[in-house]
């Protein structure tokens, strides 16, 4: 209802609303895998670190987020499991996130874990420091791949502008004033055709107001685009 006011006062030139806008976030949930994260903490400089202790700390997590992952009825082939660590420079108090390769850590790849660590750093505060660097975190995330449903197309000749036309009524639309507005039922609103406002789009669930300075285009997937008039 709200979203046309906004993007006016934000200055922003569009706004998308999705099918079945009051429910958006359960919709949401069923396109999301599910996901554990696991932290176990221990400073150590990365120079002076053993990979047998790294490599036993990873294994405990990941062995941990498999069987929770199986507890939730998630196949061994939908499994996925990314590691991290939390890294800084010795003396700081703020960490990067780096991401770590998977399989048995060596102490051969702790040169190049390092350099991720430079990297990032560099990447994020614009400098890198020839200073000890510390292992602070050790984190993994696991991913439970789940099935997404399909967005299905619209059939672009079931709409027709004349027959989603329920009524026209006098609407307040803020500093504009008052104008007569186009009501409109959305379902049956035709795909790809430009409606210039003032309208307002009803559905079950929701409404949603176009101003007179704005236009509104139902697109193949159902979604309303809303834009500014030039």
């Amino acid at each position: 209802m709200h979203a046309g006011a906004l993007m006016r006062e934000l200055r922003v030139k569009k706004v998308i609303i999705p099918t079945d806008p009051a429910v958006f976030s359960a919709w949401g949930m069923l396109m999301t895998d599910l996901r554990r994260d696991y932290i176990r903490t221990m400073i150590t400089r990365t120079d002076q670190v053993e990979p047998k202790n790294l490599n036993a700390i990873y294994s405990e997590m990941e062995a941990l987020a498999l069987q929770d992952l199986s507890e939730e009825s998630v196949e061994k082939g939908d499994m996925e499991v990314q590691r991290f660590a939390d890294m800084r420079y010795m003396g700081q108090e703020h960490t990067v996130k780096v991401s770590l390769p998977s399989g048995e850590i060596t102490t051969e790849a702790m040169p190049d874990i390092n350099e991720r660590f430079h990297n990032l750093h560099e990447q994020t505060y614009t400098f890198r420091l020839d200073t000890p660097v510390e292992l602070v975190n050790y984190h993994i995330t696991a991913l439970g791949h789940v099935k997404k449903p399909e967005v299905q197309k619209l059939d672009g000749g079931n709409g027709n502008l004349e027959n989603a036309l329920k009524d026209i009524r006098r609407v307040n639309f803020d500093e504009l004033g008052f104008h007569e507005a186009s009501i409109y039922e959305r379902d049956r609103l035709p795909v790809e055709i430009p409606i210039e406002g003032p309208i307002v789009v009803e559905e079950p669930a929701s409404v949603t107001v176009v101003f007179p300075d704005q236009k509104l285009t139902r697109d193949e997937y159902g979604f309303l685009h809303i834009e500014m008039v030039d």
